[in-house]
């Protein structure tokens, strides 16, 4: 449950950092000047950049955790090998 969490907050972070950083978000409103005779402001959303945001956090958070999984494979591996060999010395 934690490394979940943790990755998901990791991939939040830096997910919503980079899509900021390296994407083109454009405010979420508009000004129209003169629109049929009337100053006019229209809300609207950057749905690229919400749609595209929500991937790179998504794929980050799956990365985060696929390695930490992987790494903790490996120490279990390292350990067990490492228990092994030295299991077969003091025989």
């Amino acid at each position: 449950m934690k490394k979940f969490f943790l990755s998901t907050v990791g991939g939040l972070v830096l997910g919503l950092f980079l899509s900021f950083t390296f994407m083109d978000y454009e405010s979420s409103w508009m000004h129209h000047t003169q629109r049929a005779g009337v100053d006019q402001v229209v809300n609207e959303m950057d749905f690229d950049f919400v749609f595209f945001a929500t991937i790179l956090v998504l794929v980050i958070s799956v990365l985060i955790f696929a390695v930490w999984t992987f790494i903790e494979k490996k120490k279990d591996e390292s350990f067990i090998r490492d228990f092994e060999n030295d299991k077969k010395r003091d025989d």
